[in-house]
């Protein structure tokens, strides 16, 4: 019994895809996913409304309040952390408006015929796929949600503790928020952006992932496919439901089999054409986001360093916070490493069947798949840096490296 027939024990049956359908869903109604049909300017005002309420005023306020600071790197490195965090999730949301009919395509080819044929035959795989990424998306919102909680719960905590009067986030702006009710109406408003902020972020990061983790699942049922090409078990069936001789039932056979071959070449060629496009559409908001994450880690990281009092809820909020930036670039990094794995079985799945006792024709077919195979599907941020768990421990030693400069910087 393999993997999957094991997780099918632990796992119940779910929707395909169902993982995608969620990410889908979160951006849509946050108004980030561009509607059709008659409603289409209706929604293009929602958007515009959303966007200014989530990120615009959020990003004006952050990049006043590092001009009013400039010069005090302790509240530099304070205001940059989520400045950084809500520019790169502006970029990715112009991404998905601006692409959303490439985007489109690559949800219109999941559901296309030759990804979706094998659903019931290898109902377990992709049960088993679709239930990982969806606990990828729980275990990176998690993260997230703990860490805005913490930021909005922190102005009800400091004024029962009677601390000063301190917003959830750090921000200017162009009146007293130390008075009521002005406080409270917009440390409520910050609590609200920053929570639906980070739904949309992972939902966004979430829907990428979950392509490649759809790429994945195909390559898997693909090897499955090459792998148990057997004419012999072709010919029993056609013995079976026939009363035919031999030598036509053998040639019939053959001509299935070849017919199978090629239909996993067309469904191999769409699954590198579609990790192309994946790459196409997100590589430099990958990118983006490594150079970006990177950063803020170590940001973080010299935040809590610089602490004179340490307050429990502010701690673990700044804890969590970097948690989720830590996860965010797993995510991207697993994904890809695990792309890169499965495009390699396709060598050996096309090694594994009985191709030498088979026609000219169907080793032919047979040796384009493993030359095509040779080069296999390597995802990139921004074409410079490649997606796998050995570039995500770079990133981290970065991260530490460059904390290791700030903290030795203001030591001396």
């Amino acid at each position: 019994m393999d993997v999957f027939a094991l997780e099918r024990t632990k796992r119940r049956n779910i929707t395909p895809n169902k993982h995608l359908n969620i990410s889908l869903l979160m951006i849509y109604y946050m108004g980030m996913w561009p509607a059709q049909g008659k409603y289409r300017y209706l929604y293009f005002m929602y958007t515009i409304c959303c966007f200014t309420f989530l990120l615009g005023i959020i990003l004006t306020t952050e990049i006043a309040y590092l001009i009013v600071n400039w010069g005090d790197i302790a509240k530099l490195a304070a205001g940059a952390t989520l400045l950084m965090t809500n520019t790169c999730h502006a970029c990715k949301v112009i991404i998905i408006l601006c692409r959303h009919e490439r985007i489109r395509c690559l949800i219109d080819v999941t559901r296309s015929k030759l990804f979706s044929r094998d659903n019931i035959k290898y109902e377990r795989i992709v049960t088993y796929y679709t239930w990982q990424g969806i606990f990828h998306h729980i275990a990176y919102q998690s993260f997230g949600t703990m860490a805005v909680i913490s930021w909005g719960v922190s102005p009800i905590i400091d004024l029962l503790s009677e601390r000063s009067k301190q917003l959830p986030i750090e921000g200017w702006y162009p009146y007293n928020v130390t008075v009521s009710p002005v406080f409270e109406i917009t440390s409520f408003y910050q609590a609200v952006a920053i929570f639906i902020c980070c739904f949309n972020n992972v939902a966004i990061d979430t829907l990428i992932t979950g392509f490649i983790t759809i790429a994945c699942c195909q390559l898997t049922l693909l090897n499955r496919n090459i792998s148990s090409l057997n004419p012999e078990a072709e010919k029993q069936s056609i013995v079976s439901k026939d009363d035919v001789d031999v030598k036509r039932s053998t040639i019939e056979t053959y001509n299935r089999t070849y017919d199978n071959l090629k239909l996993c070449i067309e469904h191999s060629n769409m699954i590198f054409d579609f990790s192309k496009e994946i790459q196409s559409i997100f590589g430099t908001a990958i990118f983006f986001q490594f150079l970006v994450n990177c950063i803020i880690i170590c940001l973080i990281a010299f935040n809590m360093a610089q602490m004179k009092v340490y307050i429990l809820h502010v701690l673990f909020g700044m804890l969590m916070y970097m948690c989720c930036m830590t996860y965010q670039i797993f995510i991207f990094c697993w994904h890809g490493n695990e792309l890169y794995l499965h495009s390699l079985d396709v060598v050996l799945a096309s090694y594994s069947n009985d191709w030498w006792q088979r026609t000219k024709n169907f080793k032919r077919a047979i040796q384009i798949i493993m030359t095509r195979s040779q080069r296999p599907l390597i995802l990139t941020a921004g074409n410079i840096m490649e997606l796998s768990l050995q570039n995500f421990v770079r990133i981290l030693r970065m991260s530490y490296s460059i904390f290791t400069v700030l903290q030795t910087s203001t030591d001396v």
